[in-house]
């Protein structure tokens, strides 16, 4: 791995899976290093992630990143020191819900608030998401501005969301299917190189000075705005071509080669 010639980073940023950690994985003491030499010479390392700041903290102490993370795609900037929330990014989820419900009336319905916690129109394994979920009645889900929406459907999971996203127009969206067809909303324009330009002009870094490393299609905009984009070698295609730079396609391994190639 080589960077551009005379290219020194002010910050890091990291995607969580697949990209510094395997699924359900750990960090590894080869990146523990790549992490621990680059921040002792004055560059910071931060996670930008989907997850919530509960299952989002752990990795990071692990990781030796004892400063700001970004959480919840963009929704949330969280302290890892204090486990406090430092900025959030929030929207009004009531036209979006009314408006997914005459759609998809049998599917269930999640919130997240500014603390990272979830109520849910029914409990379900919210996995990386967040360790705090609780069943609330729909109108509980209205009763605030929220950082993200999740919508899970077992009756999608054959055919997605594609059709319905593209028809409504919503504002951020990430969807996929496993198990159930799951969409993540957040506000319009939100994504996690939103945060990251907030945490930019908090410290007075240089986005051309941001070094974003990414596996997924939430990780487009976090690439393409970074001043060096660097895609895990195994992503899909459009994110392999928004990436200045592609390397190693294991977790880990990947993010200490880039690491190890900063001079400082």
């Amino acid at each position: 791995m080589r960077l551009p010639d005379g290219f020194v980073p002010q910050l890091v940023a990291l995607d969580v899976d697949d990209t510094l950690i395997s699924h359900n994985g750990s960090v590894s003491e080869r990146v523990q290093e790549s992490i621990e030499r680059v921040q002792e010479a004055g560059v910071r390392v931060c996670l930008a992630t989907g997850r919530s700041p509960s299952t989002t903290l752990p990795i990071a102490r692990a990781a030796g990143i004892d400063d700001l993370v970004v959480c919840s795609n963009g929704g949330l900037l969280v302290s890892v020191e204090t486990e406090t929330t430092v900025d959030s990014i929030t929207f009004d989820p009531r036209p979006v819900l009314e408006e997914l419900l005459q759609h998809l009336p049998d599917a269930v319905y999640a919130v997240e608030d500014t603390n990272g916690m979830f109520r849910a129109t029914k409990v379900f394994g919210a996995g990386m998401l967040g360790l705090s979920l609780r069943e609330v009645p729909m109108e509980h889900l209205l009763s605030e501005p929220v950082v993200r929406l999740v919508v899970r459907s077992e009756e999608h999971a054959e055919t997605g969301f594609g059709d319905l996203v593209e028809k409504l127009g919503y504002q951020s969206v990430v969807f996929g299917v496993a198990d159930v067809a799951c969409m993540d909303i957040a506000g319009r324009g939100v994504n996690k190189s939103t945060m990251l330009a907030r945490l930019c002009e908090r410290r007075g870094y240089d986005p051309a000075r941001v070094i974003a490393i990414g596996d997924f299609y939430n990780d487009l905009d976090m690439l393409r705005w970074a001043g060096l984009g660097v895609a895990m070698g195994g992503s899909p295609q459009p994110v392999l071509d928004a990436a200045d730079l592609v390397t190693s396609s294991i977790p880990g391994d990947g993010v200490a080669d880039v690491l190890d190639a900063i001079e400082v």
